[in-house]
């Protein structure tokens, strides 16, 4: 029996900290998942929201959406990047750190079909969206893009375990098609598939998943990755341009409807 899909609560900002414990981390190739322990963690993530995280010798903290959320503990797919990420991927099971949690608008859920598009770490989000659309009844297409196959590892342990079909683009062709995910989008709709179309990746691949969307009069959703910050809307250096004027990622969106946005 289809299960009604659970309503996203919109979050307002939270100045509370949460303990977090790493109790797990694995490399997934060129990225690192670690799992949190979050015992005082009441409210539950819903897909797209996020934490700010604190990475020890590092002033400011770094905002990562879960890839799932299970009882107490919270999934994260880490990319280095800068050095705070660097380091974040180099701590130890035991570290304890601290959490701002849960931040940001979710993802609004469809009332029908689904059509994820991604690369990289933005599986995560992503996958954490498929996970309850699935649980739901919900059709779900999935679109990952990589350079290589070095992504392999990532997409294993966020989809596959899911037993959902993914359709893989690598710009070596190593792993799936040789292309971008965009372009299996772009087929989809082309022979009249009704789905929403969410995107988490470059800006680039996110601004070409809207313009798909736009230009086959579907609604769609990107998860803005911007420098945040504080995540709770008090240094505003997370400034997105949209339709309306300018807004903050962390409180306004992450995520926002593709026609917010200014490309």
């Amino acid at each position: 029996m289809t299960q009604p899909l659970p309503k996203p609560v919109s979050q307002r900002p939270r100045w509370d900290d949460h303990a977090a414990t790493i109790v797990a981390s694995e490399p997934l190739g060129p990225h690192q998942k670690l799992v949190l322990a979050m015992p005082t963690l009441e409210a539950r993530f819903e897909p797209g929201q996020f934490l700010n995280l604190s990475v020890p010798g590092h002033v400011l903290r770094r905002p990562l959406a879960p890839s799932r959320h299970q009882g107490t503990e919270v999934e994260l797919i880490v990319t280095p990047f800068g050095p705070g990420t660097r380091d974040l991927v180099t701590l130890p099971e035991g570290t304890r750190l601290q959490a701002l949690a849960p931040l940001g608008r979710p993802f609004p859920l469809p009332e029908g079909a689904a059509a994820l598009v991604g690369a990289g770490a933005g599986a995560a989000p992503l996958a954490f969206l498929a996970e309850t659309l699935l649980r739901a009844g919900r059709r779900v297409h999935v679109f990952h893009g990589a350079v290589s196959g070095e992504d392999r590892p990532l997409v294993q342990a966020v989809y596959e375990r899911l037993r959902l079909e993914v359709h893989y683009f690598s710009q070596d062709g190593s792993l799936g098609r040789r292309g971008y995910p965009t372009e299996g989008l772009a087929e989809l709709l082309a022979g009249g598939a009704e789905v929403t179309v969410y995107s988490v990746g470059p800006f680039a691949l996110m601004r070409a998943a809207a313009q798909l969307a736009i230009g086959h009069g579907r609604p769609g959703y990107v998860s803005l990755d911007v420098h945040m910050a504080c995540g709770v809307g008090a240094c505003l250096s997370c400034a997105v341009q949209t339709v309306a004027g300018q807004k903050h990622a962390c409180v306004d969106g992450p995520v926002f409807e593709v026609r917010e946005v200014v490309w």
